[in-house]
């Protein structure tokens, strides 16, 4: 079973998302989880591009999550009014093992680079909205 844990923050009119998948099983899992939000969805991006995990067009984030890890990610959106509890933001849509050929093979340049630890500023820069 792969967990959510949704928390949404609304701060200077724009609404952020953050998310922690855990994958509870004993195998790596294949997650991809798509946003429930009626608006444009800002994925992150680095040097102005998006991170290759996201699918802009569909709103799908897709990774592989090892066993008893978990994996956070996030995006923003200018949506004013976010559904009323933060876990209906987004759901996942699928969960499958990871195939055995697809651990095997060696991942593309960008997915590598994705899955690095990037730096990002904390969230003492930017002003809160009571």
């Amino acid at each position: 079973m792969v967990t959510v844990e949704t928390e949404v923050e609304r701060t200077n009119d724009v609404t952020t998302v953050r998310v922690v998948l855990t994958n509870t099983h004993s195998t790596p899992q294949t997650v991809r989880l798509q946003t429930t939000l009626e608006g444009p969805v800002w994925p992150p991006q680095r040097n102005g591009v998006v991170d290759p995990r996201w699918d802009v067009d569909d709103g799908v984030w897709e990774a592989t999550i090892r066993p008893g890890r978990s994996r956070g990610v996030g995006f923003a959106s200018p949506v004013t009014d976010p559904a009323p509890q933060a876990d209906s933001l987004v759901e996942i849509v699928s969960s499958e093992r990871q195939r055995q050929d697809e651990a095997d093979c060696g991942r593309p340049t960008p997915m590598v680079l994705a899955d690095l630890d990037d730096w990002s500023p904390t969230s003492e820069v930017l002003e809160r909205e009571p």
